[in-house]
């Protein structure tokens, strides 16, 4: 039964980590645990803490609490350990195999891959050109965003969100600003589209999830912290600006 809890456990943090919502962690730890045999399971989940209680059939209680430290998003993560726990629920897979590949998804986290700054400098392009900015400009601002996402990847892990966004955003006011001064750029459109790259979109989403699903805890939390990113970006192009950036 204890391999079953931590595997119960092991899965709901993953989610927690990777920007799911509080009703899909609690979820699937409700299906895991009536899969796993337990006649009763309690959950409550917010973004920092994960509180799990699973009673089996003889009375016993099993009551464990996760620290939720950091996290990064990442969508495709919380897709494989969803696919995971329903295939465990149906009987398709067993406890080891289910095991074995949650500690793999673990192990894998965000992919280092040098596509994720590019298409993430592809999406600059797109919104700058979006928000009126010329084919220049948007090309500019397309690759500004992918190094200011290389220069946010080597943060990761190391600083939080908020610096990271601070930073970055800083960075990329900064490139702009300096080619708009051998180039004629409306670099305001220019840093807006650079910058959308930093822009907390999945934890805007799953914020207002979780409010519309009645999390107000996490819902207000995430707001709070999408909120705080979003002051750290703007805070960032201040600075440039302010110190002659443009």
């Amino acid at each position: 039964m204890e391999e079953l809890v931590g595997l119960i456990l092991t899965a709901g943090e993953l989610l927690l980590t990777c920007g799911a919502e509080m009703a899909r962690v609690e979820d699937t730890i409700e299906r895991m645990g009536r899969a796993a045999g337990f006649v009763q399971v309690e959950s409550y989940a917010t973004p920092t803490g994960l509180f799990v209680s699973l009673h089996d059939a003889q009375g016993r209680v099993y009551t464990r609490v996760k620290r939720i430290r950091g996290g990064q998003s990442n969508i495709a993560l919380i897709a494989e350990v969803n696919a995971l726990s329903r295939a465990f629920a149906a009987g398709e897979l067993t406890a080891e195999q289910v095991d074995r590949a949650l500690q793999g998804l673990r192990e894998q986290g965000v992919p280092d891959s040098p596509a994720r700054p590019l298409i993430g400098g592809g999406g600059s392009l797109a919104f700058a050109v979006m928000m009126g900015g010329s084919w220049l400009e948007g090309l500019v601002a397309g690759v500004v965003g992918t190094l200011v996402l290389w220069v946010v990847s080597r943060m990761e892990g190391r600083f939080p969100k908020v610096i990271q966004a601070g930073v970055g955003s800083m960075v990329a006011a900064a490139l702009v600003a300096t080619v708009g001064s051998y180039l004629q750029l409306n670099v305001n459109v220019t840093i807006l589209g650079a910058v959308m790259v930093l822009a907390p979109g999945l934890v805007i989403t799953t914020a207002i999830r979780d409010l519309l699903g009645g999390e107000l805890v996490s819902g207000l939390s995430r707001s709070a912290e999408a909120l705080v990113i979003a002051v750290a970006i703007a805070a960032g192009v201040a600075v440039v600006l302010s110190l002659g950036g443009a």
